[in-house]
């Protein structure tokens, strides 16, 4: 009987290839602690897929000061979770039943004081929320 590998699913700063996070012995004694999507058993399209939506969420983070609101709008909030949870269909899909992943995606809304920030990024300070 073949072991299930278990996988939670996400993306995380400065790690655009690294998305399966293993969450059982079996997943870490085969992948390793933090695999990159080049050694799992999915279809090149698929691996680039991975690749270009772990690029695109890097771009939702304000790398100049990461407290401070990143630039996504809610439209392109909604864009990205849409296709996030597309790709981890297409994931479980291709890796097929041995594989349990479960989605673990923090998924991003527009932070609501990014208009302030944007007046003047320089001097922008977060209200206090008492």
């Amino acid at each position: 009987m073949e072991p299930v590998y278990a996988f939670r699913f996400f993306f995380d700063w400065g790690s655009p290839s690294e998305c399966l996070w293993p969450d059982n012995q079996a997943a870490r004694a085969r992948f390793g602690f933090a695999p990159s999507i080049e050694i799992f058993p999915v279809s090149p399209a698929l691996k680039a897929e991975v690749i270009r939506v772990g690029e695109w969420y890097q771009t939702a983070l304000n790398w100049d000061y990461p407290p401070d609101p990143g630039p996504w709008r809610q439209a392109e909030c909604d864009r990205f979770n849409r296709g996030v949870r597309q790709l981890f269909d297409a994931l479980g899909k291709e890796l097929g039943p041995n594989f349990k992943l479960v989605y673990a995606q923090d998924e991003p809304a527009e932070d609501p004081d990014l208009d302030e920030y944007l007046k003047d990024p320089a001097h922008f300070k977060r209200k206090r929320l008492d």
